[in-house]
C-alpha cells in the first residue's frame, strides 16, 4: 500500500516542472562595437618589364634599380633604360599618392651641381609615372614630386614606371644615383 502514495506523488510533480519552464523566460541583449583604423600598406614590388634595367629587393620597404649599360662606351651618351615595378597596396581610406626624387635627376657622386664640364655633363633626368586606381601621373625629375590623389579606398597593384633617356651629351665617368620615394598619405 505504500507504492501508491508515491506514484500520486511523482505524477503530480511532472506537470509541475515543464509548467515552471515554460514561465520562466528572459533574455539579454550584446552589442559589439569595433573600430577598423585608417592604414595604407605598400608590399614589395614584382618586376613586370624591363629594357637594360634591373632590380634587386635590399629590405622589405626598398629596392635597387640597377641600368645595366648606362652609357655607350664609344661616345659616353647615355642609353635608354625603362623599368616597370608593381607594388601591391591596399588602403582602406581616400588617400594620396606622392613621388619625389631626392637629385631631381641622376647626379653623379661628387658632383657639385646638375652642370656641365665642358661638353659632358654629370646630370641626367628621367621620367617617372605612377599608374594606381585608375589615375595616372608623370614626373619629370627635374620638377623634383607628384602628386596623384584617390578619393576612395583603393586595393590592387601600383605600378611604378621608370625610364631613362638616350642621347643628348656624354657623360662624366663616375657613379650616377638617385632616390625615389614613394609615399601614401591617407586623407585627414
Amino acid at each position: 500500500m505504500r507504492k501508491l502514495p508515491l506514484l500520486i506523488a511523482a505524477a503530480l510533480a511532472l506537470p509541475a516542472a515543464a509548467q515552471a519552464q515554460e514561465l520562466n523566460r528572459s533574455s539579454q541583449r550584446l552589442e559589439l562595437a569595433a573600430n577598423a583604423p585608417v592604414a595604407c600598406v605598400i608590399s614589395p614590388p614584382s618586376v613586370g618589364s624591363q629594357a637594360n634595367a634591373s632590380f634587386v629587393s635590399t629590405s622589405a620597404s626598398s629596392g635597387q634599380v640597377n641600368i645595366t649599360e648606362f652609357v655607350d662606351p664609344a661616345s659616353a651618351v647615355a642609353r635608354a633604360s625603362s623599368i616597370e615595378l608593381n607594388l601591391p597596396m591596399v588602403c582602406n581610406a581616400s588617400h594620396s599618392v606622392r613621388v619625389s626624387s631626392a637629385n631631381g635627376g641622376l647626379l653623379r657622386a661628387g658632383a657639385v651641381g646638375r652642370g656641365a664640364t665642358g661638353t659632358f655633363t654629370e646630370f641626367l633626368a628621367y621620367n617617372v609615372g605612377v599608374d594606381w586606381a585608375g589615375r595616372s601621373v608623370d614626373l619629370l625629375t627635374t620638377n623634383n614630386t607628384a602628386d596623384l590623389a584617390s578619393s576612395q579606398p583603393g586595393k590592387g597593384e601600383m605600378t611604378i614606371r621608370i625610364a631613362t633617356p638616350a642621347g643628348s651629351g656624354p657623360l662624366i665617368a663616375g657613379q650616377y644615383s638617385d632616390s625615389i620615394v614613394v609615399e601614401v598619405q591617407p586623407a585627414n
